[in-house]
C-alpha cells in the first residue's frame, strides 16, 4: 500500500503505470467524474488554461480519476487537446464506489510523484474559470495546508452546507469558514500525506461523498493553515436539493462524526472561532443561477418520518428537546427553531460514538433535516441571496452559542 495510505488503494494497474512514467510533477489538478461527457471536456480545458497560465515555469498533470461512466467521459477527456507542459492521465480509480475513492486516486497519485500541491474541482462545472487554479494553488506555496472555496451561491443551492456542515465546523473545530464541503480544495504535500494516512477512510463515508468534510476537518484538526479563495459563483449541474439528497446526506453526516469522533481530543480544546484568511482573484463572477425547489417535499417527509423514527427520537434526545420536537412534528403551522435543531444535530452526534447502527441512526437525523429544510425555505421565500445568507450566518452562530450544551453531553 503505498505511502501508509489506509483502507483500500485506489490507483492500481494501468493508471498506476501511467502515473509512474511521467516522473516528477509540480502542481496536479484532479478532476472526479462520473458521466459528466457534457461538461468534462470545459472543465479539463479551463485547468490545463489555468496552469499555463499562472504557473508556465511547471510541469502540471490534469488527473480524471472516473467511477466508470457509461457515457463518453473518458472519451472526451482522452481526446482533448492540451497544451505543452501538461501532461494527462484518465482512468478509473480502484475501491468502494465514490467521489471519496476518485478524490484518493488522485492524491495516491500525487504521493507517487512528490507534486507540490493538488487542486481537486468537480466535474460538473459550468463556471470554473482559469483563475480558480491560480486562487487555490498559489497559497500552497506561501506556506498553506489547506484551500477551502468562497462561493457565491443561490440560497437554495447547499442544504447541507448551509444547515449542518458549515454550522457544524464553525462551532466544533472553531473554523469560520463557510464552505466546508464546497467541492474545490488546494491541498499541500504534507496534507496529501496526511490524509492518506488516516484511518477514517475505513469508515462506509469517506470513499463516497465524505470526503469533503474529511478533507476539510482533517486539515484543522492536524493543524494545518487554512485559507478561502473567493471563486464567485458556484454554477454546476443543479438539481431540486428537497428530492436527491438522502445518500449524501447519510455520507457527509456519517463522515463528519466518525472524525469528530477521532478528533475529540482536539475539539475538545477549541475556544472561540476564527475567521480564515480570504483570497480575491481579479475577476468578474457570474450571478448564481435560481432553480426551483418544492418545500412540500421536506416538510412532508419530516412529518411522516417522524412516526418511523419515535422510538429512536425518544432514546437519543432529551425528554424536553423531544416533546418540543413532537409539538412541531404535529402543528399544523409548521417550525423549526434553530436552537432546537442544533441540539438535536448535537445530540445525535454524541449518540453516534456509541451506537451500533450508524446508517438509521443518521437517517433519523435526516428527516429533522427535512424539517429543518423546510422551514427555511418558508422562512426565506421573499428574501434576496444575501437576505437568506444573513440567516445561515446568523443560525451559525446559535450553534456557536451552543457548544457547551455539546460538551456537556458527549460521552467522554
Amino acid at each position: 500500500m503505498e505511502g501508509g495510505s489506509m483502507g483500500f488503494t485506489a490507483l492500481t494497474g494501468k493508471v498506476r503505470g501511467e502515473v509512474e512514467r511521467i516522473g516528477s510533477i509540480d502542481f496536479i489538478v484532479g478532476i472526479s467524474s462520473f458521466n459528466n461527457e457534457d461538461t468534462i471536456a470545459h472543465v479539463l480545458g479551463t485547468a490545463a488554461q489555468g496552469l499555463v497560465r499562472f504557473f508556465p515555469d511547471g510541469r502540471h498533470l490534469i488527473i480524471v480519476s472516473d467511477g466508470g461512466s457509461t457515457d463518453g467521459t473518458r472519451e472526451v477527456a482522452s481526446r482533448l487537446k492540451l497544451p505543452r507542459g501538461i501532461e494527462r492521465v484518465v482512468g478509473r480509480y480502484a475501491g468502494v464506489p465514490g467521489k471519496g475513492s476518485a478524490v484518493k486516486m488522485i492524491l495516491e497519485a500525487a504521493e507517487l510523484l512528490g507534486a507540490r500541491g493538488v487542486a481537486l474541482v468537480d466535474s460538473d462545472l459550468r463556471s470554473i474559470l482559469p483563475d480558480w487554479i491560480e486562487l487555490l494553488l498559489t497559497p500552497l506555496d506561501e506556506g498553506g495546508g489547506l484551500v477551502t472555496p468562497y462561493y457565491l451561491r443561490y440560497k437554495y443551492d447547499g442544504f447541507i452546507t448551509n444547515q449542518i456542515a458549515y454550522p457544524f465546523t464553525r462551532a466544533v473545530y472553531g473554523r469560520n469558514i463557510r464552505q466546508p464541503i464546497g467541492g474545490e480544495f488546494g491541498l499541500s504535500q504534507g496534507l496529501v500525506k496526511e490524509l492518506l494516512k488516516s484511518p477514517l477512510w475505513g469508515n462506509p463515508y469517506t470513499p463516497r461523498f465524505g470526503i469533503d468534510i474529511f478533507i476539510t476537518h482533517t486539515a484543522i484538526a492536524h493543524g494545518f493553515p487554512v485559507a478561502e479563495a473567493f471563486l464567485g459563483a458556484k454554477i454546476h449541474g443543479a438539481k431540486d436539493p428537497t428530492k436527491h439528497l438522502a445518500p449524501m446526506f447519510r455520507q457527509v453526516v456519517g463522515s463528519m462524526f466518525s472524525a469528530m469522533t477521532l478528533y475529540e481530543s482536539f475539539w475538545r480544546g477549541v475556544k472561540g472561532c476564527e475567521r480564515v484568511p480570504l483570497i480575491r482573484g481579479c475577476f468578474e463572477p457570474p450571478r448564481p443561477e435560481p432553480f426551483p425547489v418544492d418545500e412540500e417535499i421536506p416538510l412532508k417527509a419530516f412529518r411522516e418520518g417522524f412516526k418511523d423514527f419515535q422510538d429512536l427520537y425518544r432514546r437519543v434526545l432529551s425528554e424536553d428537546l423531544y416533546q418540543e420536537l413532537y409539538t412541531i412534528a404535529h402543528k399544523e403551522d409548521f417550525t423549526f427553531p434553530t436552537d432546537l435543531w442544533a441540539k438535536t444535530v448535537y445530540s445525535f452526534a454524541a449518540a453516534f460514538k456509541g451506537e451500533g447502527d450508524k446508517d438509521t441512526l443518521l437517517d433519523a437525523l435526516r428527516i429533522c433535516w427535512c424539517g429543518r429544510v423546510g422551514c427555511f425555505i418558508q422562512e426565506t421565500r421573499e428574501l434576496g441571496d444575501e437576505e437568506a445568507e444573513e440567516r445561515v450566518v446568523e443560525e451559525a452562530a446559535v450553534f456557536e452559542e451552543l457548544r457547551n450544551y455539546l460538551l456537556e453531553i458527549y460521552p467522554g
